[in-house]
């Protein structure tokens, strides 16, 4: 039963994210969302529900939509700046590195790949907790406004023990 629990709960963030990277929820949004979903569960059910919890350890869905919620956000954010960049002809690029207070590798890769996603930044490289980054800056502040940021991400998935 719970693991039954569990792949029902992946599948609804998976067609969460469906949904918002349509942009719509019509039937055929649905109906495509549901067959890739259960696709992919499918596919990975033996390594997301098979495996040995200390192989894996996923934190549960709530946080995943929060952070792609922070991740939405910031993209968006982005975009509108980086469309003013592109009218203001600025295109001054720097390398940082950024690190995680995470260390599992599942999480660590959604946020090098949520980097990746948002105009003005690229992850170049992941090496144990630290992660590449090229990023669009004017001055060592931005710089330090992306570190936040990225640093931000991680948010949704450290947890507080009292």
């Amino acid at each position: 039963m719970k693991r039954l629990l569990k792949q029902f709960q992946l599948y609804i963030l998976l067609m969460f994210f469906w949904m918002i990277l349509n942009g719509n929820t019509d039937l055929q949004v649905l109906i495509y969302g549901t067959v890739f979903s259960v696709l992919i569960i499918k596919m990975t059910y033996h390594i997301m529900f098979e495996l040995d919890d200390d192989i894996l350890k996923l934190p549960p869905a709530w946080r995943f939509v929060w952070f792609g919620l922070i991740v939405v956000v910031s993209i968006t954010r982005s975009s509108l700046q980086h469309v003013v960049r592109i009218m203001k002809n600025e295109s001054s690029y720097t390398t940082f590195e950024v690190e995680l207070t995470t260390k599992n590798i599942v999480i660590i890769t959604l946020i090098a790949n949520a980097i990746t996603l948002t105009p003005g930044t690229i992850t170049i490289n992941v090496s144990d907790q630290t992660l590449s980054v090229v990023g669009f800056s004017k001055c060592p502040s931005d710089v330090e406004e992306m570190k936040a940021e990225i640093i931000g991400y991680q948010k949704p998935f450290l947890y507080r023990r009292r």
